[in-house]
């Protein structure tokens, strides 16, 4: 005799949607981090240029103009990015819920089985005293 689970595709399926909700976590923490790292160079690019800018060299005003615009628009960089950050950070918590109530679906499911399998065993075990009680029975009997 052999057990089987009665639920069993309904594991496979829960086991495998939390194996998607595992990858598309991994890619929304990647992408977060791509634009974490984008936003650490443009902050570098802008320290970078305020400590190589020469302060003597605004002779006229096209070149502060020009410094001007450089760093409004370096800066504007930034806070987009700090916006796309923060949605980011959001989709990766909404992922990190997903993943998690996927988790707890595939835990009951496992659950059950476990639950199954101990009366399974329970009745088989209880199967084969009968059997042997019925043999050591006819062997006195007789």
């Amino acid at each position: 005799m052999k057990f089987n689970f009665s639920l069993e595709p309904v594991l496979k399926v829960r086991k495998h949607k939390e194996k998607l909700q595992k990858q598309k976590l991994a890619e929304k923490l990647s992408a977060k981090e791509q634009i974490n790292s984008r936003q650490e160079k443009m902050k570098q690019k802008l320290e970078n240029y305020l400590k190589n800018t020469d302060r003597t060299d605004f002779r006229n005003v096209h070149t502060i103009k020009r410094h001007s615009k450089h760093m409004q628009q370096t800066s504007k960089e930034i806070e987009k990015l700090n916006g796309e950050l923060k949605k980011a950070e959001n989709a990766v918590s909404e992922e990190r819920e997903r993943l998690v109530v996927a988790n707890q679906k595939r835990h009951v499911m496992e659950k059950v089985k476990e639950k199954e399998r101990k009366r399974f065993l329970e009745k088989l075990s209880k199967l084969e005293q009968k059997t042997m009680d019925e043999i050591a029975t006819q062997t006195y009997s007789h």
